[in-house]
């Protein structure tokens, strides 16, 4: 059967346009994804990248008078306003020395710490030569946290190579979690499905030519997985300090459940159709002491209205309450409006730094306090000595502690007593023969004194006027004594013996004997 010559060249025109359409659409939505995302100027943003060495030394907390051996590492930063380099607090933490180095310089500049936030592993370190800034420019950063899903890329100096890297990915979370620098406190980070790898540190994550977030961290055991900190907390720590000082992060200093049974909402008088968090412990000396109770059910956090599993909504995303804290600088305040005893109220609550009991987080660029009496040597627990049993200490330390490390904090113990003092062991000498192959013993008293702390400790050997010297334990095991002269006329020795400059270091000395060797 012959074809039908118009209905075949109809069918060819119909398809012809079908093309056209579909090619006029693709190149209208390629140009409006090209408007909401700026291309990269990689001049301008590699200019700005810098290469950080650092030599350091690190404290060796299981001998507390001296250093671990040198070590050198790398890492990233950036330069933003004011001639200033941003960087990780890691990438530059125990740093005897430092240098940077731009990619197209072949000159190493030295460079100094000027502000660190341990807390938020970020740090600003400036260069002196203001020569390093020819042709460099600064970075400006971003006024918000990229949307999920969304491109960007990682600039740095990761290990393997002189020259920059840049890795491309996407926005895959945006999260609460861990800052694995000082162990203990929580921000938000950005998930990037990008390589971060050893010497990424410290570099920008940029999207339209702006600083969103800083690289700090990659996931072992993982593919292409890292962590960016984002620009609210970039932001909270270049702010904090514009004053010439760190303070660190507020808190409101009480414990909080979620309200998700209907049962404990209809207890507490919550009307139907509000929702709330219920204070379950408030905590001694914190900003919420005296103001908030427990069983105030909170309503709203600065205007933002709580979820009953502890949410809000910021800028369109859920976040937890904190989050309005975490924004705010110690000094300011927050507003609640709560429901005490099934009537409304407002509260406004003036922000302290967090209070931090028993040195739980990871300690830098400072040596540990310490102390040797006759061979004894003292110390505060701390999670940095827990850690000279290894990677899993939290299995392999000394078990009593382990106890004091996790419980002895609660129920405000530590408000009266802000140091758990550890006798670590003792170094053989004639006066302590009979003591030998005793460790990690927590004391109790010293003389008759309570030991509350270092100082102390300190003040019940150095002001003792007897005979005698009495340490006791929190524990059965019987008290060591020691004659006082003999301690005394020894103590030079043994510290000569075991190549020890000194007795002790306080890092709270004010009212405290020096004492002598």
């Amino acid at each position: 059967m012959a074809e039908n010559p118009g209905t075949t060249m109809f069918a060819f025109t119909h398809i012809g346009w079908e093309r056209i359409t579909f090619l006029l659409c693709s190149l209208f939505f390629s140009c409006l994804c090209s408007a909401r995302s700026a291309p990269p100027d990689l001049k301008l943003i590699r200019a700005a990248v810098v290469k950080i060495e650092v030599a350091s030394q690190r404290p060796d907390y299981n001998s507390p008078w001296k250093d671990y051996g040198y070590s050198r590492g790398r890492g990233s930063g950036v330069i933003i306003e004011g001639n200033r380099i941003l960087t990780n607090a890691h990438v530059v933490s125990d740093a005897k020395y430092i240098k940077v180095k731009k990619e197209n310089s072949g000159t190493p500049y030295p460079a100094r710490v000027v502000f660190i936030g341990h807390d938020c592993d970020l740090a600003v370190i400036e260069v002196l030569d203001k020569d390093f800034f020819t042709e460099t420019h600064p970075l400006p950063i971003g006024d918000t946290i990229p949307e999920l899903n969304s491109t960007v890329s990682v600039y740095g100096f990761p290990m393997g190579g002189r020259r920059i890297s840049v890795t491309r990915g996407i926005v895959s979370r945006i999260d609460y979690t861990l800052y694995s620098h000082s162990s203990r406190d929580s921000h938000l980070i950005l998930q990037i499905d990008a390589a971060i790898n050893p010497g990424n540190s410290g570099g920008p994550v940029i999207q339209d030519n702006k600083i969103v977030g800083i690289a700090f961290e990659g996931v072992r055991n993982s593919e292409n997985i890292g962590y960016g900190i984002p620009t609210t907390v970039i932001d909270h720590f270049l702010r904090d300090i514009e004053d010439g000082h760190y303070d660190g992060y507020p808190d409101l200093g009480f414990i909080n459940s979620n309200l998700l049974n209907r049962a404990y909402r209809d207890f507490l008088s919550l009307p139907e159709g509000e929702s709330g968090v219920v204070v379950a412990t408030v905590i001694k000396d914190s900003s919420s002491d005296g103001l908030v109770q427990p069983g105030d059910v909170l309503l709203t956090i600065d205007d933002n209205l709580i979820r009953n599993d502890g949410t809000i909504l910021v800028d369109g995303a859920s976040y937890y309450l904190d989050e309005v804290v975490e924004r705010k600088q110690v000094g300011e305040s927050v507003s609640l409006e709560i429901l005490r005893d099934g009537k409304p109220r407002t509260l406004r609550i003036s922000l302290k730094k967090e209070l931090e009991a028993m040195r739980r987080a990871k300690v830098y660029d400072q040596k540990p306090d310490y102390f040797i009496a006759g061979g004894l040597i003292f110390e505060p627990l701390s999670r940095n000595y827990l850690e000279t049993w290894g990677r899993d200490w939290w299995n392999r330390a000394d078990k009593r502690l382990l106890y004091y490390f996790d419980y002895y904090t609660r129920d405000g113990i530590y408000l009266k007593q802000p140091e758990v003092i550890v006798m670590l062991r003792v170094l053989s000498a004639p006066v302590n023969r009979y003591y030998t192959g005793y460790e990690n013993k927590v004391v109790a008293r010293v003389n008759g004194r309570k030991i509350k702390s270092m100082e102390d400790l300190v003040r019940a050997f150095d002001e003792h006027q007897g005979d005698y010297q009495v340490i006791e334990f929190e524990d059965s095991l019987a008290p060591f004594v020691f004659n006082a002269a003999e301690m005394a006329r020894e103590n030079p020795e043994i510290l000569k013996r075991y190549g020890i400059k000194e007795d002790r270091h306080i890092s709270k000395p004010a009212g405290i004997s020096p004492g002598k060797n």
